[in-house]
């Protein structure tokens, strides 16, 4: 293998495919970046057995070839070469020659044989929206993912097609984040629960909002192409919660609340409710008011916010990480929050439209 090509362009692919690199793994070849040099495509891929990233970068290739370089120290390296050409050849079956500039270095490598190829056959279901709204799903979702290992079902966000709309739905057993947006194709009706690692990666590949962006699935794994990067990723198996018995469809009350002020008192209670297990904050409210208040050791915050209000006068309590998470990714300039008790689940959603929801569960305190 011998090849010639742009450093940054080099440098560019190794750090979008590095994102897959495997981490101690028991087969070193997952630690490593498989380069395959063809036509005019120097073609690098990346994978931990879950998560595939292949990315093509133009090269002048002189001989035809393949191998794999240790990941870590190769991606250091080339990261470290500045805007010149950049050939890479291999001096024997153990060593990649790197040559830039007047330099040169030498880095171990590995048999491409036992590299595990991906299966880009993929092409059973698919549906394609625009990559504005793939990361606006995914950044409305993703920080309600579970990271308990023992439910690794909720370690992922569940993408629901139909009616020409995706509609994707996180939760850890605490709180429950929906999005939906619409798509302007699919083959059919389709259900998939997609890791939020993989919908995370995804989201760093994209870079032409107003462009369309395909995802291609069958039964246990997706693929998505853009720019000339492929990522290829297993799917979560198994049966996702009912979200929709979750969700309440009757309230008693219901506040209307500007956002940016709403979440910058919460986050100033919180300042003062922090404790060893989390920062409890509670909304009193009545009639013009909620009063947004906080007590611990350090000290107290009582502060009102303006609202409209229809119903009965509440006081609820919430961990303040699970209001101000949201907060921070609500999209409008007012949002309708809904409640029932202190003790029932509060609900989230836009003035109007159906957009999104946000369902998140009270902390019991004593009156």
């Amino acid at each position: 293998m011998k090849i010639i090509c742009d450093g940054l362009d080099l440098s560019d692919a190794v750090l979008k495919v590095s994102k897959a690199l495997g981490v101690k793994k028991t087969n070193p070849v997952l630690e490593g970046i498989y380069l395959k040099a063809k036509g005019d495509t120097l073609t690098l891929v990346a994978t931990d057995t879950e998560l595939t990233i292949e990315k093509n970068v133009r090269a002048e290739v002189l001989m035809e070839g393949e191998t794999v370089v240790t990941g870590k120290f190769f991606a250091e390296f080339v990261k470290k070469l500045e805007n010149e050409q950049v050939e890479l050849s291999l001096a024997d079956e153990n060593q990649l020659k790197i040559k830039y500039s007047d330099s040169e270095s030498e880095m171990q490598c590995f048999s491409a044989e036992e590299f595990p190829r991906a299966d880009k056959k993929i092409n059973d279901n698919f549906f394609v929206m625009k990559q504005s709204d793939f990361k606006r799903l995914t950044n409305m979702t993703v920080f309600a993912c579970s990271q308990d290992d023992s439910r690794p079902i909720l370690k992922g966000v569940l993408f629901e097609i139909a009616n020409a709309r995706a509609t994707a739905v996180a939760l850890d057993g605490f709180r429950l984040s929906l999005a939906r947006a619409d798509v302007s194709g699919f083959s059919a009706e389709m259900k998939a629960i997609i890791p939020s690692r993989t919908l995370m990666e995804i989201v760093r590949l994209l870079d032409k909002d107003e462009e369309d962006l395909k995802v291609t699935l069958n039964k246990n794994t997706l693929m998505v192409e853009t720019n000339g990067t492929t990522l290829i990723s297993r799917l979560l198996e198994g049966e996702f919660i009912n979200y929709k018995q979750i969700i309440p469809s009757e309230f008693v009350t219901n506040v209307r609340v500007n956002v940016k002020t709403l979440a910058a008192s919460v986050e100033r209670a919180s300042v003062l409710a922090r404790s060893d297990r989390i920062s409890i904050v509670k909304f009193d409210i009545k009639e013009k008011f909620m009063y947004v208040i906080s007590k611990s050791e350090i000290g107290n915050v009582n502060e009102p916010v303006n609202v409209n209000m229809e119903g009965k006068d509440i006081t609820i309590a919430f961990n303040s990480k699970y209001i101000t998470e949201f907060l921070r990714i609500a999209e409008d300039e007012f949002i309708n929050i809904y409640l029932n008790s202190p003790i029932a689940p509060c609900i989230i959603k836009p003035v109007s439209g159906d957009n999104y929801l946000y369902l998140v569960l009270p902390v019991r305190i004593n009156a």
